[in-house]
């Protein structure tokens, strides 16, 4: 049906309309039409975190039987990941079968948020010995090792810049022959960093059991994490956290005169 120089000729027009009349109904179509379906036939659910009830379309999964609504999903992974208290659990309180998992989020989030996200992830991975340049548009990630330990300044193999271990700024005039004044300042407040996040922690009260803002539990005198059997400066290896703090009668194994940390 085409013409000699290769365009479309007026059957193929004729033939096109044929087929447009042919397959949307018009106002004299016999073909039945499908009634749109109600919103009860869609379905609904309830939101775990607001508890409103909502369309299914509207719905996530983490994983597990727990459903919530996009909304706070991405409200309640956007805080989790400012804080960064990665991984990113079943918002339903005890649920250990669900988890957030970034790539089944990609969608939902913000570009930003999604990268955060992946970074936080793979600083968790790394552990506390660990250090990030601090300039606009690197931001490269360096694995310390334990002789890195008493190393203040470093510069970063991907930009070349320095900066500082401690603090994680750029070396600046801050950072003099006395060392970097956020370490003095630590030193001298008594301030500690969380194992996990590296975050300073500054406790005003309380016990020695912190709980940093991205959850993981630790003591601040040691720096250890807690775990069941609380940290390296309770008890020995094997004995329980709190049954070291009970008071108990004395024995003849006992000896007086000596101070607890050495009975």
């Amino acid at each position: 049906m085409a013409n000699a120089a290769g365009g479309r000729g007026a059957d193929d027009d004729a033939y096109l309309q044929e087929l447009i009349r042919g397959s949307v109904p018009g106002p004299s179509s016999s073909r039945p039409r499908v009634a749109p379906l109600t919103d009860d036939e869609i379905g609904w659910f309830s939101c775990g975190i607001c508890m409103e009830t909502r369309l299914v379309f509207d719905r996530f999964r983490a994983g597990c039987a727990h459903e919530f609504c996009i909304e706070c999903v991405v409200h309640y992974i956007e805080g989790r990941v400012a804080d960064g208290a990665v991984p990113v659990p079943c918002p339903e309180p005890g649920c250990r079968d669900g988890a957030m998992h970034p790539e089944a989020c990609k969608k939902l989030l913000d570009i930003d948020v999604f990268d955060a996200w992946c970074v936080a992830l793979c600083e968790r991975a790394v552990g506390p010995a660990r250090a990030r340049c601090p300039y606009r548009g690197c931001g490269e990630l360096l694995v310390l090792d334990a002789a890195d330990a008493a190393v203040t300044e470093a510069r970063c193999p991907t930009c070349s810049r320095a900066f500082c271990l401690q603090c994680e700024g750029p070396w600046d005039e801050r950072h003099g022959g006395e060392g970097c004044v956020m370490s003095r300042l630590a030193d001298g407040r008594n301030w500690t960093r969380c194992p996990s996040c590296r975050a300073m922690i500054d406790k005003t009260g309380g016990c020695r059991h912190i709980v940093c803002r991205c959850g993981t539990a630790f003591c601040y005198i040691c720096g250890s994490a807690f775990s069941a059997r609380g940290c390296r400066c309770i008890g020995p290896p094997g004995e329980d956290a709190y049954a070291a703090l009970t008071p108990v009668k004395a024995g003849p194994e006992c000896k007086t005169g000596v101070s607890i940390g050495k009975c």
